[in-house]
């Protein structure tokens, strides 16, 4: 028995920000239906598909795991009783449609409250249900931009932005999303009320950055990212990723509270000198790091983790993917699952990193074919097999 045993989610959901996160509470025991479109379904499905998979996409399977698949065409009259009697069944309802598309429909807050009164309706947007973008498409790499993300991420190169390596504000909302699932649903069975919950990637993804947007607004300092490889537009040198011998390392460490052993390591005498303190640390960061990364391509990136743990500074070898599968930890960890799917055949999807002593998080269904559970869905509902007959001939499935 998962945490959310028992607990029943609708979704009118598409891409990556509220899958992900329908995902996550199916994984919690919470049984999801997502509504598709006949023939088409999610666009995830078709995005890079692989034959090795049987033709399935790895982003739909990676994020659509533990739910049920009932296509349904919204826009036809028939599919109003559909959806008004899964309202009355179900607890919470999910959807990262635009602003207004299920209002339009007949499927909106106000009409599963009136059908439910103790309805639980979410909507992941873009940027908000009103005010002046409202209407713009919303998406990630567009909200890295907006949100101020692009201009703090990696190197600087003559000012450039850099976008993540993944959908980092798409996860982020997606978690924003889950949390506040959660916690109308603890509301709602204390006061019996339902309510409307609403998240968007444009404040997901300045709330991802509260510690340094914070850091702006008390000081009016405008952040200034490094040239070379900080981690961090607010951290000293030697704080970065550096290159080796034969690969790469990060240091996350403190130099400043022993800079003179620090500079023995690495074989840099007169580092104490360079780096009196935090100030000149700052400063002179980009210059630090190319005599810092000079020092460390003289040895392999396992002589260097050796010797700086071995006297507590911080630090670990920078993964390529292949090192990720493959460590030791997350081998240990089991983070990594083997799944069995139709069509993909055993395919392998990341678990939930959450771990429960009493209600463990479970895989109960592989992402599930368009339609999958169309004819089961309606059956529960309590439509005969001659009348899902009639709805596959008219094409309302």
């Amino acid at each position: 028995m998962g945490a959310l045993d028992g607990v029943k989610i609708l979704g009118f959901t598409h891409f990556a920000q509220a899958p992900f996160a329908l995902q996550l509470l199916g994984d919690l025991g919470a049984d999801v239906i997502n509504v598709e479109r006949p023939g088409i379904g999610d666009f995830n499905r078709t995005f890079l598909r692989q034959e090795s998979l049987g033709g399935e996409s790895p982003f739909f399977l990676a994020m659509n795991r533990n739910k049920r698949s009932l296509t349904l065409d919204l826009k036809r009259t028939e599919a109003k009783e559909i959806v008004e009697k899964l309202f009355a069944e179900v607890d919470v309802v999910v959807t990262n449609y635009r602003p207004g598309t299920l209002d339009r429909l007949g499927f909106g807050y106000e009409d599963a409250k009136r059908i439910n009164p103790k309805i639980i309706f979410c909507e992941a947007l873009g940027y908000g249900s009103s005010g002046p973008y409202a209407k713009l498409p919303g998406q990630d790499l567009l909200a890295q931009c907006m949100s101020g993300y692009a201009t703090i991420v990696g190197p600087d190169q003559d000012g450039r932005p850099i976008s993540g390596g993944v959908y980092v504000i798409d996860m982020y909302s997606a978690m924003m999303l889950s949390i506040g699932v959660l916690s109308a649903l603890i509301s709602a069975r204390e006061t019996g009320k339902g309510q409307k919950v609403e998240v968007n990637l444009l404040n997901s993804g300045i709330h991802m950055q509260s510690q340094e947007i914070a850091y702006y607004l008390n000081t009016g300092i405008m952040p200034k990212r490094p040239k070379n490889h900080s981690g961090h537009f607010l951290q000293e040198a030697p704080y970065g990723i550096y290159k080796t011998r034969d690969s790469w390392i990060c240091l996350a460490t403190n130099a400043s509270e022993n800079v003179k052993l620090f500079g023995e390591l690495i074989g840099v005498e007169d580092l104490e000198q360079r780096m009196p303190n935090k100030a000149v640390m700052m400063r002179d960061r980009d210059e630090l790091h190319d005599i810092i990364e000079v020092a460390l391509m003289k040895q392999d990136t396992a002589h260097w983790l050796e010797a700086f743990r071995a006297v507590g500074f911080w630090c670990a070898k920078v993964n390529d993917y292949e090192a990720v599968v493959n460590d030791p930890q997350v081998i240990y960890n089991g983070i990594i699952k083997e799944i069995e799917h139709p069509l993909a055949g055993t395919y392998k999807a990341i678990g939930t990193p959450i771990e429960f002593s009493e209600t463990p998080t479970t895989i109960r269904r592989p992402a599930p074919t368009l339609g999958q559970h169309s004819d089961e869905i309606l059956s529960s509902l309590g439509y005969s097999k001659e009348q899902i007959k009639v709805f596959h001939e008219s094409c309302l499935l």
